[in-house]
């Protein structure tokens, strides 16, 4: 039986500053979005994350937050997807058409073990709604069956929010900040590809993109 899958995505670390050596980008997939649901419900009776704006975010989550989290991703049936850059020291602009192509890298692999995906939804990069086109645009061009793809803001959608606290505990692992939550949901992980940047654009000339 088929069944339609949502994918979550989210990055962390930053292709511009030239202190983040590695950009992580991460996909979720679920065909049960209520699952998600859930556990903000087991979070949201947590005092610390009440007090907050409800949204989870891996680098202002306590540990006790985040180990509550991950504990309760790992029962649920999550499809976990990512993509690691090393940036090798370079500062790179933060453009619509960088970030389509790191995207387009890590559907290749959603898209290889999907065979049915409902929707796309982005933590929205840009503020610009130009940039955010032109994004689309660029994606379009290298993935053209897309499914609908949305941006959202994850202080209003915040099932989003499952991709950034995968993609900050990834990044946290590379750095050799934090190796714990990483290795609880590593048995969930589908694909997970490392490359270098120089790497990485050379597949993006390829595409012959401007």
């Amino acid at each position: 039986m088929n069944y339609k899958f949502t994918i979550f995505i989210d990055e962390s670390g930053t292709l511009s500053d030239i202190k983040d050596k590695v950009i992580v980008v991460a996909a979720v997939g679920t065909n049960n979005v209520i699952k998600i649901d859930e556990i903000f419900k087991v979070l949201l009776k947590k005092e610390r994350l009440r007090k907050q704006t409800r949204e989870l975010k891996y680098y202002t989550s306590g540990d006790k937050t985040k180990r509550l989290f991950f504990e309760n991703i790992i029962k649920n049936d999550f499809d976990i997807f990512i993509l690691e850059v090393e940036k090798m020291g370079r500062k790179i602009p933060d453009t619509p058409e960088h970030f389509a192509f790191l995207c387009c890298l890590l559907l290749n692999d959603v898209f290889s073990f999907y065979t049915e995906i409902s929707k796309i939804i982005i933590d929205r990069h840009f503020s610009r709604d130009y940039d955010v086109e032109k994004f689309n645009k660029t994606l379009k061009q290298l993935l053209p069956n897309l499914p609908n793809i949305l941006h959202v803001d994850s202080r209003k959608e915040k099932r989003v929010n499952v991709a950034d606290m995968i993609a900050g505990a990834v990044l946290a692992n590379e750095t050799g900040k934090s190796t714990e939550y990483y290795k609880m949901f590593e048995k969930q992980i589908i694909s997970e590809k490392r490359l270098n940047w120089v790497e990485a654009k050379r597949k993006f000339v390829n595409k012959k993109l401007a």
